[in-house]
């Protein structure tokens, strides 16, 4: 029940950052926006998702043969749309999770190992995204402020160290229980929990490790495609010197790194809206068309993940709600 209730606000919160946004940039520049849009750049794009979650989906299923686990990959498509729709609800996220636990509860794997194929490529993405959104800052900083560059420079360093620490995190048990303490902490320790119990598969994880660095290069560049052609359906140009499409590859991990945050919204609504249009703005993209893009960006993907519904509706009646949330 205190979960459903944090969700409630978490929710209520979320709505009124939206409201406010477009309050401030002006509701009907963005409806106006919104019934422009091409319909064909915007199939194109919900293509290009599709294609991204087929890489998702795929790794998933390299990752439980390695570990001799036998299921369709039927069973891990509809475990994977009811992830990304819960994801889509969930603080920072979260809700992908039950991914793992719809593959044990529903398909009967043993919750280890379906664990351990969403949360070791999880690793990976986290991983890049940390280190693409702080190359995407620093260059922001570099081309709009006045910014030294040793401090650029100095910014590079902690950007390596931290993945460092990433690193030890995901594969050294000894350094893992530095950290033992986080578990009297309900947030931190359930992210504890999950790591321990990944580590204990994590020879999988190093031995597929350059497949699942292939795979992330193209599922990087499949969401980043899939958001250039938003911003093509919206009539979004950008006066840069580099080819447009490059500046979704940064953007793309800029804003998502918005949705992991564990603030009190619905996966980062609100927020990653907001720098959407503080990011389009310093390009001289309007206020309007930066937020139809971030709605339409978000939309579209809850359209999409609507197809988890019915695995969602299934996996209630073997465990409760609060059950799912634990997992």
């Amino acid at each position: 029940m205190k979960k459903k209730l944090i969700i409630l606000l978490d929710a209520l919160i979320s709505i009124a950052l939206i409201f406010f946004i477009l309050s401030f940039v002006g509701l009907e520049d963005v409806l106006d926006s919104l019934l422009n849009i091409n319909l064909f750049f915007l199939f194109l794009s919900i293509l290009f998702l599709l294609l991204m979650y087929c890489v998702m989906i795929f790794r998933i299923k390299i990752l439980l043969d390695e570990l001799k686990v036998k299921t369709s990959i039927i069973n891990i498509v509809k475990s994977h749309f009811l992830g990304m729709l819960l994801a889509d609800f969930t603080p920072a996220r979260t809700g992908y999770f039950a991914t793992a636990a719809n593959l044990h509860y529903t398909y009967k794997l043993p919750s280890e190992k379906s664990l351990i194929s969403i949360l070791g490529p999880a690793i990976f993405d986290f991983s890049f995204k940390v280190t693409a959104g702080i190359i995407a800052i620093f260059l922001l900083l570099y081309n709009f402020v006045n910014t030294d560059q040793l401090i650029l420079f100095l910014g590079v360093i902690v950007m390596v160290f931290m993945i460092f620490i990433m690193i030890l995190t995901v594969f050294s048990k000894r350094f893992l229980k530095i950290f033992s303490f986080s578990k009297a902490f309900p947030f931190i320790g359930g992210i504890y929990l999950m790591i321990e119990r990944m580590q204990a598969n994590s020879n999988v994880i190093i031995k597929k490790t350059p497949h699942l660095l292939v795979l992330l290069i193209f599922s990087w560049t499949f969401k980043s495609v899939s958001w250039y052609l938003i911003a093509k359906s919206l009539g979004i140009t950008l006066n840069i010197w580099f080819p447009e499409i490059f500046f979704y590859f940064f953007l793309q991990p800029l804003l998502t790194m918005l949705e992991f945050l564990p603030s009190p919204t619905i996966a980062g609504l609100g927020l990653s809206e907001a720098g959407a249009v503080l990011i389009f703005s310093l390009y001289g993209v309007p206020a309007a068309l930066g937020t139809s893009f971030a709605l339409v960006a978000r939309l579209k993907t809850i359209l999409v993940n609507i197809f988890g519904i019915s695995e969602l509706i299934k996996l209630l009646r073997t465990i409760s709600f609060d059950q799912l949330l634990k997992n």
